[in-house]
């Protein structure tokens, strides 16, 4: 999963190789830097870019599917939104998941310094990366987190 996917356009995850970006650098580490939360509170279990994650392997496993994104559509842009418009964003943005047959786990991103607020979010199991792409570019954001069958999350850019 290291090279470009087709149906995402030009970008290619972040795994250790220089790719160009619109986003300002300290944008891109701080989604490297974001914890991942999956499950609620406490969370059944974090994901870090580029972190193998056994836990995120079992997931896959157990519910039968070999990939997942971790995505929201809060503050769209990497660029904060009134409460209510990121409700509402998020609100919508569960609805065209589950009605396209997808399961969800209710997730957060967490921001360890606390610069940005916490961002709701979901980890759609079994979403192939050209899907994730499309609704979150529908949505505005500037990246997702796609991890494919080696269960390793990866910075998706889109900008």
């Amino acid at each position: 999963m290291a090279g470009a996917d087709a149906g995402c356009g030009p970008r290619a995850p972040l795994d250790g190789a220089s790719v160009s970006s619109a986003l300002a650098p300290a944008v891109v580490d701080a989604y490297r830097a974001t914890r991942y939360e999956v499950g609620g509170q406490p969370p059944l279990f974090v994901l870090r870019v580029e972190e193998p994650s056994a836990a995120l392997a079992a997931c896959h496993r157990n519910h039968g599917v070999h990939c997942s994104a971790f995505l929201t559509a809060w503050n769209p842009g990497s660029r904060p939104a009134p409460p209510a418009e990121n409700a509402a964003a998020g609100a919508a943005l569960e609805q065209r998941l589950r009605a396209a047959g997808y399961r969800l786990l209710a997730g957060r991103g967490v921001d360890p310094s606390g610069a940005w607020p916490l961002e709701q979010s979901v980890l759609a199991l079994g979403i192939e990366r050209a899907a994730a792409c499309a609704l979150a570019r529908e949505f505005g954001q500037a990246g997702l987190v796609f991890a494919g069958p080696d269960s390793v999350p990866r910075l998706v850019l889109l900008e």
